[in-house]
This record gives C-alpha cells, sequence and structure tokens, in this order.
C-alpha cells in the first residue's frame, strides 16, 4: 500500500482521527489518545471471536511449561500497560516460572514525543540492555525472550542491537514494530539472538504505515515501518508473519489493536513464546487456517 492510498472505511477513520489530532492542542490530544487506546482495545476484544460462517479447528491445549526463565514486554509509543494486561495473563499461564514484566520506556500518552525522543530512546535501550547482560551472566542457561509491540518493537530492536558482543538472548518478537525496515538486522541484531527473530507485520496497519511515514520510525526515518511491510532481510532465522485475510477468523482484521486478541494470539503468537515450539513447529502453527462453512 503506498502513502496516499485508504484501504477501506477504518483505515479512513484512522487517518482523519490522526489529522484532527494533530490540529488540537496538547491537552486535549493527551486525553483524546487515552480514550481511542481504550476503545481500540475494546474494538479489538469485540472482534476477538470468528463470525459463523468459519469453521476454525479446535483451539490449542496450551500446556504450562515447567522451563524458568525471563521474559520482558516493551509497550508501544504509549507507554501503558493497561492494554497489554490480557496478553500479560495468558503468557503467565503458559510460562508460569518465568518472570514476566511489562516495562514501560516512556511517558505515558505522550505518543508522538516518544516516538521522536531519539537521545533519550537511544540511552534508555543501552540502558536496558545493560541490565539484560547483568541476567544473563547470573543466569548463562536460562531462556530470555524479547517482545516489543509498535513503538516497543522499534526500542526491542535498539535493545537487542545493544547489548555487548558476548550477550545474548533466546528469542526476540517483535509486534507492528514502528522501526524502519531496512535495519540491519543481519549486523546489529541476529547475531545477538540464539534461536530466532519473529516479525509480524501488516500492511492495514494505518499507526506503522501511514503513521511512520508522517511521524517516523524510532530509528527516525520517515517510511512505512517493518510492522507494515516486513524487513529487508533475507536471514533464515529471521521468521516473517504477514497478516492475511486468513487471519480474520481469527479475529485480526489487519489493523493495530488487532493483535490484542485473544483468539488470533492463542493461534499465532503465543507460540512464539513456547520454549518447546522451534521455527519449524512455529510455522506448522501459522499454517493452521479456518475453513469457510
Amino acid at each position: 500500500m503506498t502513502p496516499g492510498q485508504v484501504r477501506d472505511p477504518e483505515q479512513g477513520w484512522n487517518f482523519a482521527t490522526f489529522a484532527i489530532l494533530r490540529a488540537m492542542s496538547n491537552p486535549i490530544r493527551t486525553v483524546l489518545r487515552a480514550m481511542l487506546v481504550l476503545l481500540g482495545a475494546a474494538a479489538a476484544m469485540a472482534a476477538d471471536s470468528p463470525t459463523a460462517r468459519w469453521r476454525c479447528p479446535p483451539a490449542a491445549v496450551v500446556e504450562s511449561s515447567s522451563q524458568t526463565g525471563r521474559l520482558l514486554i516493551l509497550p508501544g509509543v504509549g507507554n501503558t500497560r493497561f492494554h497489554l494486561a490480557g496478553f500479560v495473563e495468558r503468557v503467565r499461564q503458559q510460562l508460569p516460572y518465568f518472570d514476566v514484566e511489562v516495562r514501560t520506556w516512556g511517558v505515558p500518552f505522550m505518543t508522538i514525543h516518544n516516538l521522536r525522543a531519539q537521545e533519550r530512546n537511544v540511552a534508555t535501550a543501552a540502558a536496558i540492555a545493560a541490565e539484560i547482560a547483568d541476567w544473563r551472566r547470573a543466569h548463562p542457561d536460562e531462556p530470555f525472550y524479547l517482545v516489543g509491540y509498535s513503538g516497543g518493537g522499534g526500542m526491542a530492536t535498539l535493545v537487542t542491537a545493544a547489548l555487548p558482543d558476548d550477550v545474548i538472548i533466546d528469542r526476540l518478537i517483535l509486534v507492528a514494530p514502528a522501526i524502519a525496515p531496512d535495519y540491519p538486522l543481519a549486523r546489529d541484531v541476529l547475531p545477538q539472538v540464539r534461536e530466532f527473530v519473529v516479525n509480524y507485520s501488516s500492511e492495514r496497519d494505518l499507526q506503522v504505515g501511514w503513521g511512520t511515514d508522517t511521524f517516523g520510525t524510532i530509528d527516525r526515518k520517515y517510511t512505512f515501518s517493518a510492522g507494515a511491510v516486513g524487513f529487508d532481510s533475507a536471514d533464515e532465522r529471521l521468521l516473517e508473519y504477514r497478516w492475511s485475510e486468513a487471519d480474520v477468523p481469527f479475529g485480526h482484521l489487519g489493523n493495530h489493536t488487532a493483535y490484542l486478541g485473544r483468539r488470533w494470539q492463542a493461534a499465532k503468537l503465543l507460540p512464539a513464546l513456547d520454549p518447546s515450539v522451534g521455527s519449524g513447529a512455529l510455522r506448522e502453527h501459522w499454517a493452521v487456517v479456518c475453513k469457510e462453512t
């Protein structure tokens, strides 16, 4: 999709919302952004169930892992935790012996400010990387998973790139990351990841498409981000999950907040955080589709 295209009424509504917010004063914008986050989360949950015209496979039985480790989650540019509460609950059921934390990295609700604060973001990424390095040296044999959503996906990429050469994490999971597609993953990120990097993207996601083309990515490039179009990399350890119509029966309509839906997470996202699921098995989970009745 090119910057000037509007794919459907929902995209048009989002486009108009961005324009209105830009024209308003900062205090009003802050309140409206908070309201939009709440409404978006509610819409995602409302779209959680497939319609009657689809016959979907039974939900996979999630077996709790006995593995100990750590999972660090970096939220979006709004830097709030409440919109990830459902995801955190489901992760804790799957990984009961993991230390699970949602770490904010900016000022709550100051979305554009957080996106553009490059100097602060680079320093914050370095500080988080140093903390991960300390943890890794104290727990050399336990898995460390890093998850980033939206702007947090961009930050998670910067964090991984800032790790010392002798420190690796096990998995990097990027959900609609607001970072440029040409970010040098092969040089700066993949050497610091033991198993794989996953990138979830959707061309219908306005926030990391038109939004980053207008306001910039975390790494300060004005382009559709990797969260919209994927990365410019063919490395076999980069697993690209690109949204398609096959995701609709799982409640994912391609928009930014649809990644928060329970059914889609259970089918497509949570398997990436299962220690027993390798890259091949993960692709098998992704291949499961619903059939029209």
